[in-house]
């Protein structure tokens, strides 16, 4: 056991928790958060809530003033899973507005907060147990875990992800998928309508912003900046195909020319995801598995993306 961690605990007196490793790879890291958070609630019964922070994540200046403004949901809200400081679309081109907020249905971590209640009365009885070498995050995502509740996030992330060696991280990773992530730096960001968050409210503002929202030309080709027109602060919306939830070739080659991420589906509400290109502020609604696909015009075809064959070795087209 490394001993940096119990000096660094010891340098603000805090108190600090070591315990035997168990397992091996990925569940020797999962029992880990099972015995941390263990300890956590146990030492500290009258918490009614617990923030996770990994040792290599940087945490944004208005880190904890983003979950004093927030955490109030969780207990006013039941539809609530988490509410996590990371956004996992929110890269350098598509992030925006440090007061923004969305839901989403995956459980994004790097810098998050769970209730007690979600771990001790669902989570810790069920937690994986040692043999099992799952990802303790991707478990947590399971719909048998998550039961349709969803998380918060911001549109600038609050966290940042600089380790690049681990367990499931190198080098070429990282570099792909986490070095150009838009990171706050404004101090003092008072978030914006957080109560619109809660889960009927949160509807009314999807329908407001598909309201407001201009339909993009649906003939170009999404993956060039020529889709957009030359305007700023506007709100368009794109309709690609996507036929159950298991059709995701789509999104996936959308995700990666838009160099966001493309390894599974993330970041979506309701088969709905918010974004911003060229400081526009994008929707992106999936026909017809997402309720939104009723905005379509009927002229409109959604948008279908396959990946390229061998031969093409080429970015897909739109077909």
């Amino acid at each position: 056991m490394s001993q940096e961690p119990m000096d660094v605990v010891a340098l603000f007196g805090l108190k600090g928790v070591q315990h035997t490793p168990i397992s091996i790879k990925n569940a020797r890291v999962s029992q880990h958060y099972k015995a941390s958070l263990t300890a956590t609630f146990n030492l500290h019964p009258e918490a009614k809530n617990a923030i996770v922070l990994e040792e290599d994540l940087d945490i944004s200046i208005d880190f904890f003033s983003f979950l004093s403004q927030t955490i109030h949901l969780l207990d006013e809200d039941d539809s609530l899973y988490c509410i996590s400081a990371w956004n996992d679309q929110g890269y350098e081109h598509t992030a925006e507005d440090p007061a923004l907020l969305y839901r989403v249905e995956n459980m994004p971590g790097l810098g998050w907060v769970l209730k007690k209640s979600l771990y001790k009365d669902e989570l810790e009885p069920k937690w994986p147990t040692p043999e099992k070498l799952w990802d303790w995050d991707m478990w947590m995502r399971m719909p048998e875990q998550r039961k349709g509740r969803e998380c918060i996030i911001p549109d600038v992330s609050r966290s940042y992800h600089f380790g690049i060696i681990g367990l499931n991280m190198n080098g070429y990773f990282h570099e792909v998928y986490f070095k150009k992530h838009k990171f706050n730096t404004v101090p003092h960001v008072q978030l914006k309508n957080v109560n619109s968050l809660k889960k009927d409210a949160y509807e009314v503002e999807i329908q407001n912003l598909l309201r407001e929202a201009e339909v993009l030309d649906h003939t170009k080709n999404p993956c060039e900046d020529t889709m957009l027109p030359d305007s700023e602060g506007k709100v368009y919306v794109i309709f690609i195909k996507m036929e159950s939830e298991t059709d995701t070739s789509t999104w996936t080659e959308l995700a990666k020319c838009l160099h966001v991420w493309d390894l599974d589906v993330r970041g979506n509400h309701r088969g709905l995801w918010r974004l911003f290109r060229k400081r526009n502020h994008i929707l992106v609604v999936a026909v017809p598995i997402s309720p939104y696909s009723v905005k379509k015009p009927a002229n409109i075809k959604p948008i279908h993306l396959e990946p390229p064959t061998k031969e093409e070795g080429a970015p897909a087209e739109q077909l």
